[in-house]
């Protein structure tokens, strides 16, 4: 008998070989995958920590923004009010924030209301201590033609503007000292 010829234990032990060889392969190439998915998902979990991070950054530059508005919100309506001097602010700020908050009206309804304390009532200007617009000058104006001199003496022009303008650039310049009465 030839040596060549093949038992059925032989074609099953190059099955199973060939299919451990794909198993195995196809292994590797799935642990490839998720090694590159594990870098992926690493990626990704620090651009969420910087994506909190930015959030919280603005939240807290909100905050900023809304209380600097606020303050100046009230500094624009006791400027508006008449109240310029920094004490007087203060107690007019002290006066409002010590007001309940539910059903506290805005600053300039308060601040034109007849129930305001002493102390933010000292800084209002009166209406009697307000400056009086400035009383008018009765002088007359001086005359619109006080530095205005006459024509020079002489025959008048004999060019009127519309003629000037129908001139062309040669002609206007052998007449031009007598148009501007250079030539008297």
């Amino acid at each position: 008998m030839p040596d060549d010829t093949t038992t059925p234990d032989d074609v099953g032990t190059s099955r199973a070989e060939e299919r451990i060889r794909s198993l195995s392969a196809e292994r590797k190439m799935l642990r490839e995958q998720m090694a590159e998915l594990q870098s992926r998902y690493d990626s990704a979990q620090e651009m969420v920590k910087q994506a909190d991070t930015y959030k919280a950054s603005a939240s807290e530059w909100e905050t900023k923004f809304s209380t600097a508005r606020g303050q100046w919100e009230t500094e624009r309506e006791l400027f508006s009010r008449g109240i310029t001097d920094q004490e007087g602010m203060d107690f007019v700020r002290i006066a409002y924030d010590r007001l309940p908050a539910e059903g506290r009206p805005p600053l300039g309804e308060w601040l034109a209301g007849d129930k305001l304390p002493k102390a933010v009532r000292a800084y209002m200007p009166d209406a009697a201590t307000a400056p009086a617009p400035a009383a008018k000058t009765t002088t007359p104006p001086p005359p619109a033609n006080a530095g205005a001199t006459n024509a020079p003496a002489g025959s008048p022009s004999q060019y009127s503007p519309e003629a000037i303008s129908r001139m062309s650039p040669s002609e206007y310049k052998a007449a031009r000292a007598a148009i501007l009465g250079l030539d008297r």
